[in-house]
């Protein structure tokens, strides 16, 4: 289980992938990490985790990015 200050998020419009730079392995992104998943921002103006890190249980409906990043970090 991934810390928050183990997660980075890159933004690319209304999707933020989610990578744990703390853990390395073969599927990781070279200056990255592992990809955990993503978080996209909806037209109602929800965030909503998905992918194999989101795990965890986050506040629903995730009104901030904080909010959905409880979903990797548990």
């Amino acid at each position: 289980m991934p810390l928050l200050e183990d997660l980075s998020v890159y933004e690319d419009g209304d999707v933020f992938s989610v990578y744990d730079h703390s853990y390395e392995d073969d599927d990781a992104v070279p200056d990255r990490g592992r990809p955990l998943g993503t978080i996209t921002l909806t037209t109602d103006g929800d965030y909503v985790p998905e992918g194999i890190g989101a795990i965890f249980a986050w506040v629903q409906p995730a009104r901030t990015i904080d909010d959905a990043l409880a979903a990797f970090v548990g």
